[in-house]
Formats: C-alpha cells, sequence, structure tokens
C-alpha cells in the first residue's frame, strides 16, 4: 500500500509539472481602439492603401500589427486570440484582412474570436459605461486558460472580469499617416510628433514586452501575467528603437 501511494504522488506530481511546463500561455487582442482605429474616410491624412470598408464602416489596423502577430506565435507555448464586443461578422472580417509577412491573415493564426454573444452582462443599468455593464471572461471560453498564464490587450482595462488580467493598449490617439500640428490641440490627437509615433509603434511595444514576459516566465516563480503587468508599469513608456529599449 505504501508503495503504491508513494508511486501514486510521483505520477500526480510528475503530471502537474508537465502541465505546468506546457499550459498554454494565452494573449488576447481587443480589436476597436487597440488592433484596429475606426477612421473618417473624408480625411486623406487617415485614410490609405491600409484602410478598409466593413459593414458601412472604415476601419485601419494598427501599424506593425502582422509583423507582431507573427512573432508571437512563433511561441511555440503561446495562443493567440482576439475579444471584442462586436459582431462576429465584423470581427472576422477584419482579421482576415490583415496579412502576416508569411502570407496567413490574422484569423488564421487565431486560437479563438471572440465577439458580442462572448461577453458576461454584470449589470443592467444603462446608465452605466458599456464597459462597467459588460465583461470579458474566459472562463469556459479558452480550453486550459488559467488567470496566471492569460492577459487581455485592451484600450479599456475595465472590460478585464477580475481575477482575469488585462494590460493597457499604450494607445491614446486617433490614426494619422503623418503628425499633424494643427491638431495637436484637439481631443486625442498627439500633442507632439514623439507622441504621434509612441502611437504608431506601440504594436512594437507590445511585442517586446510580451516576449520579454515570455522568456521571464519560463525560469520564474512569478505567473506570466504578472510579469507582464510589472513590465508593462516599469517599461511601457520607454522609448523604441527598431523595438530595441533605451534606457
Amino acid at each position: 500500500m505504501r508503495l503504491f501511494l508513494a508511486s501514486l504522488f510521483l505520477a500526480l506530481n510528475f503530471q502537474g509539472t508537465v502541465f505546468a511546463q506546457t499550459a498554454p500561455l494565452d494573449i488576447v487582442f481587443d480589436l476597436d481602439w487597440t488592433t484596429f482605429y475606426s477612421v473618417n474616410s473624408t480625411d486623406t491624412n487617415q485614410i490609405d492603401q491600409h484602410t478598409l470598408t466593413i459593414e458601412g464602416k472604415v476601419y485601419r489596423a494598427t501599424d506593425h500589427l502582422g509583423e507582431v502577430l507573427q512573432a508571437l506565435s512563433k511561441h511555440p507555448e503561446v495562443r493567440i486570440s482576439f475579444f471584442s464586443g462586436g459582431e462576429k461578422s465584423r470581427n472576422e472580417a477584419l482579421l482576415k484582412s490583415v496579412k502576416l509577412p508569411n502570407g496567413q491573415s490574422a484569423f488564421d493564426i487565431a486560437y479563438k474570436v471572440l465577439s458580442k454573444e462572448n461577453l458576461q452582462q454584470v449589470s443592467a443599468d444603462t446608465t452605466l459605461k458599456f464597459s462597467q455593464r459588460y465583461k470579458k471572461s474566459f472562463d469556459g471560453l479558452l480550453a486550459n486558460a488559467t488567470p496566471e498564464r492569460t492577459v487581455l490587450i485592451d484600450d479599456q482595462v475595465e472590460f478585464a472580469k477580475s481575477p482575469w488580467k488585462a494590460l493597457a493598449s499604450l494607445g491614446v490617439f486617433n490614426h494619422q499617416n503623418q503628425f499633424d500640428q494643427r491638431l495637436s490641440a484637439q481631443d486625442f490627437f498627439p500633442s507632439t510628433k514623439d507622441a504621434w509615433l509612441r502611437e504608431k509603434d506601440k504594436a512594437l511595444m507590445w511585442q517586446a514586452l510580451l516576449e520579454e514576459a515570455i522568456f521571464l516566465s519560463r525560469k520564474s516563480e512569478k505567473s506570466f501575467s504578472q510579469i507582464a503587468s510589472e513590465l508593462w508599469s516599469a517599461k511601457s513608456k520607454n522609448t523604441l528603437c527598431k523595438n530595441v529599449f533605451i534606457f
């Protein structure tokens, strides 16, 4: 009996170790104002060859999105998903429009595309903001996902339902092809060229921080989500130079 119990203990311990090593790291991206902008179709400084019209509205993917998604998807433990409160048909069409350098689309490499019907309603009070009435939770939606190994990148971090963790998308401005000083005093437009560049390169910052978190989580007792959160706080305002931090 003692030998049986000892063997059972070792087997369970081994299974736990294997699970910890093979459990996925889930990176979930919001769409609106995170990976995509809504743009003014009459503004020549917002329209370019990358803009597209879907279900009557005009959008543009954030710069570098395809290359960043491809880089992150190369990590064997990483699963990339998307979660937006928009309609499923629109969300899928947006993702199919984004091409990675290898020819795949963002939709092709997505583990899950979650939409309006996947939101959890937590309040019926219509005086509250949408992000206060509805939440993004991954319970039952991402197989084997845990809050410790999952992060949501979202322009409204309050969308995440605890204990799931959201990290700021680092973008706060409208899209501009070129910095326009004339609009620098207006809401949701950058006041300086440096601020405009930070907006354009925000996806590169996601990649730098997430890849550092992936690497550190492989040898740390801290969870992936905790490490990513700490990196976001410590480094997200640093300057990027060809995807390398300048301290």
